[in-house]
């Protein structure tokens, strides 16, 4: 068997094993919103200041709890990585077909080694972003982990559209 056959089956192997049968549409602004609010009180006492900065009609079909998962470890990231207060902020935009939800922090260290986590290198990933490349993968997308020009560190999902969906307007 090639070694390329043998990775398609893994991957294949990776999505039977953790796809959920589950999956309903969420209005992503709100699904935001419900995994944040379990982290006011750390964001309180480590002075981070949040932005949300999702279309409110904006929706995407998947299964709750692995979004919810991959949201609350890059908030657990975030929380990690600003002790002395900072900002987190949420962005989206639809484009080029797909969404894209962006997670950016003011963290004064940056990533030494920035870079895109494809769909083969997301279903290998056991660090302490696994439920963010699990979401991913499922889903074929990636992860862009990058410094900000501005400073702190920017996660970008990015979802093809065949299961972003946008609501109608």
């Amino acid at each position: 068997m090639s070694d390329s056959h043998e990775a398609q089956n893994q991957i294949f192997a990776f999505r039977e094993d953790v796809v959920p049968r589950t999956t309903r549409s969420i209005y992503l602004k709100e699904a935001i919103s419900e995994c944040i609010a379990g982290f006011t009180k750390q964001f309180t006492c480590n002075a981070i200041d949040l932005v949300v900065d999702v279309p409110a009609n904006l929706t995407f079909t998947t299964n709750e709890s692995l979004f919810h998962s991959a949201i609350k470890c890059l908030c657990e990231e975030a929380i990690t990585n600003m002790p002395s207060g900072g900002e987190l902020v949420f962005t989206s935009v639809v484009q080029d077909r797909a969404l894209e939800l962006e997670i950016a922090d003011s963290r004064q260290g940056y990533l030494q080694s920035p870079r895109i986590y494809s769909n083969s290198e997301l279903q290998n990933k056991t660090d302490a972003l696994q439920p963010v490349c699990q979401f991913v993968a499922i889903h074929g997308g990636l992860v862009k982990a990058q410094n900000c020009p501005e400073g702190g560190v920017a996660f970008t999902i990015h979802l093809p559209l065949a299961k972003a969906l946008r609501s109608a307007a």
